[in-house]
Formats: C-alpha cells, sequence, structure tokens
C-alpha cells in the first residue's frame, strides 16, 4: 500500500447483521486458526517477499485461484481458469504478472447483471538487501491480510448459503507495489461492463487491531462518496464501527488499488470512476514495507471476526436497492 509519503504524520488513535435481515449469521465460519494458517503460508520466508516477476508470485496467484475454486467462486469465463495475464516494462525489463478473477453469481433478476468488485492486491517488495538479521518483507499485513479476506468472505458466502442479489466478483491483483498495474491492467481489460459495477470495496492492511480497537475499521474516500453513508446505516445494527475521523483516510483514497476504479479518465474537470474505498485497521510505519510485517503479530480473532461482518456487509450491499453515488462534483461515473 502507498502510504509511505503519509505515514510519518498519521495518528491513529481517534478523538449481527441486520435483526430482520434473511441472512443473520449464527457463528464465524472462517477461524482465527485458518485465517493464521493462509497468512502464515503466503506470508512466509518462502515466499521470499512476493515481488513481481517473481516465480512466488506465479505461486501465490495458482494457490488463490485454488481457494477460490475451493469456496464456490467461479471463473469469469470458463476458458479463464481465474488468471488473467498482463505485462509491464520496469528498468528494461519485462515482468510478466497475472490477476486472479473470479464471480459469485447473483440471484436477485433485476440486479444480478450489476457487479460489486471486492478487491485486494496479493504482491509485496521482497527482499531488502544489506539488513543484519532478516532481509524478507513478508508482506504479512500489506497484503496477505487482504488477499485472505477475499478468500474468507467466499467461504463464508459459500458455507452458509448466502445469496447475493448483485454479482461478486473477487479480484486478487498484483503489481500493486508498482503502481497499482494489476488493477490499471483490470480496468483497462474488464471482464464486465464497467458502467454496470456497482462499487469496489478493497481490502488492505486489516490484520492489527491495536490501534483502532476490535470490531472497527476506517475507509478511504470517505469525502467522494455516499458509500460510506451507506456503511454506516448498516453498521448502526451490529457491532462494529466505521470509522470515520481519520484524516489521513481521504489522502490515502489515492494509495490502493481502490484508486484504479475510480479514476477510469479524466476530461474538461470532470473524472469519470466507480465509487470505491479501501477498508483498513491499521497503516503505520511500524510494519509497513518492513521485516516487521510478520503473521505472528496479528490479531487473528478480530480478523475472523471482521471477515465475518464484512461477508455479512456484502450480502447487505448486494441486495440494496439504492445507489451509491459521488456525493464529490468532480466525479462521475462512466456512461
Amino acid at each position: 500500500m502507498k502510504f509511505l509519503f503519509f505515514i510519518c504524520f498519521v495518528g491513529l488513535t481517534s478523538s449481527l447483521f441486520n435483526d430482520s435481515s434473511d441472512y443473520q449469521e449464527k457463528k464465524t465460519i472462517v477461524k482465527a486458526s485458518e485465517l493464521k494458517e493462509w497468512i502464515t503460508y503466503i506470508a512466509s520466508d518462502e515466499m521470499r517477499g512476493r515481488a513481481n516477476g517473481s516465480p512466488e508470485m506465479k505461486t501465490s496467484a495458482y494457490w488463490i485461484a485454488e481457494k477460490f475454486r475451493e469456496n464456490g467462486v467461479k471463473p469469469v469465463s470458463p476458458d479463464s481458469d481465474f488468471i488473467q495475464d498482463y505485462s509491464f516494462s520496469s528498468r528494461q525489463q519485462t515482468i510478466e504478472e497475472r490477476n486472479v478473477i473470479g464471480i459469485i453469481e447473483g440471484n436477485d433478476p433485476l440486479l444480478k447483471d450489476q457487479y460489486i468488485v471486492l478487491s485486494a492486491h496479493f504482491d509485496h517488495i521482497g527482499i531488502r538487501r544489506g539488513s543484519p538479521t532478516d532481509s524478507i518483507c513478508n508482506g504479512a499485513d500489506d497484503n496477505a491480510a487482504g488477499t485472505c479476506a477475499l478468500i474468507g468472505i467466499a467461504k463464508t458466502l459459500w458455507l452458509l448459503k448466502m445469496k447475493p442479489g448483485r454479482t461478486i466478483l473477487l479480484a486478487a491483483f498484483s503489481g500493486e507495489e508498482r503502481g497499482m498495474r494489476g488493477s490499471r491492467f483490470f480496468v483497462s481489460n474488464p471482464p464486465v461492463p464497467l458502467k454496470n459495477i456497482y462499487a469496489d470495496i478493497n481490502f488492505e492492511m486489516i490484520g492489527h487491531s491495536e490501534y483502532l480497537g476490535r470490531n472497527k475499521y476506517y475507509m478511504t474516500g470517505c469525502l467522494n462518496s455516499n458509500l460510506d453513508d451507506m456503511i454506516g446505516e448498516y453498521n448502526m445494527k451490529t457491532d462494529f464501527q466505521l470509522i470515520d475521523t481519520i484524516s489521513i483516510a481521504n489522502m490515502l483514497f489515492n494509495a490502493s488499488d481502490n484508486i484504479s476504479f475510480s479514476r477510469l479518465s479524466f476530461a474538461d474537470g470532470i473524472t469519470q470512476g466507480i465509487p470505491s474505498g479501501t477498508f483498513a485497521t491499521s497503516a503505520l510505519a511500524d510494519y509497513l514495507h518492513s521485516v516487521n510485517d510478520e503473521a505472528e503479530l496479528f490479531d487473528f480473532e478480530n480478523m475472523a471476526a471482521l471477515i465475518s461482518h464484512f461477508s455479512d456487509l456484502v450480502i447487505w450491499l448486494s441486495n440494496n436497492k439504492s445507489d451509491i453515488i459521488w456525493t464529490d462534483p468532480k466525479f462521475s461515473r462512466p456512461k
């Protein structure tokens, strides 16, 4: 996550389900122990920090694809096998990479041709040479955590037989650490019509609870659309809280893959894009792009509770009849 220019100035201290819903969750499906197993694997030393173009990134992509398949997610097209290949140039080298894309089909005849994108990046920065002890930047919170949230939501919906109204599109992106390369490729080569995307909800750095407290998260871009208001309305009937008093969150709207959706094009002073935001629980320099970003430091119980909550929230949004609109007049939806 591109928090680097802001983090030193941040202080993140801040001055289940709808009772009537058919989707009331009785228990947490994805346990803390399972999350720990997934994240410990993808953020292990053997993955060598998941640098773009590395063999470990390819291994990670196919592991994510298999987890999607195990938990009821389908490829967007039958011949894609979840993988969206692309390449980019860097330092006179061609980097071969891939996104992992899948869908959970919607069930509402009037809404199923609309899409909620749930996204997270799974790349990191690799190995930092010269460290006297540990040189591997494992990228547990940034962003094995967000990646495994996608898998956890898919598993929760699958095992609880929760039926979305709108179609859910799961997108695990590579290339975020190299300028949002994967998400930019995705929106330039979309597997579904961009005008039919209801919103993008991006997950990043949700493994820690010590900054905000348990059952709390923030969203970037709260000043730009009414997405946060809708989530806040939903949360009033839960034990979870969207913290909207973190000023840095407005700047961080530009700092992760959500921005590829919200800035599709620019003309005559207006940005065309899809309302989006990134959910996170921390963004401090303690772990960012650091060898200290290790899974063993997580609050897995809190993360499991958040994934249960996010699963419920996604189903609620997928059936919501209200429009998600830009409240910032400098933005408009694609036609």
